[in-house]
């Protein structure tokens, strides 16, 4: 492998390290935005059986 081989893959790795990493941190955040979501729908749920379970007393 000549140098300007080796700098050229290192560039490309670089870059697809680079793309890599940016697609990593948005995939974090739709996954803690889904696991928000899911967490408030317990609550959601749980509050709404418990008005359930009260009204039935």
């Amino acid at each position: 492998m000549t140098r300007e081989e080796y700098e050229e893959k290192r560039r490309r790795l670089g870059a697809d390290a680079a793309d890599a990493k940016k697609a990593l941190t948005r995939a974090r955040a739709v996954y803690d935005n889904i696991c928000d979501d899911l967490r408030n729908l317990r609550y959601e749920w749980q509050e709404q059986q418990d008005a359930t379970d009260t009204t039935k007393q």
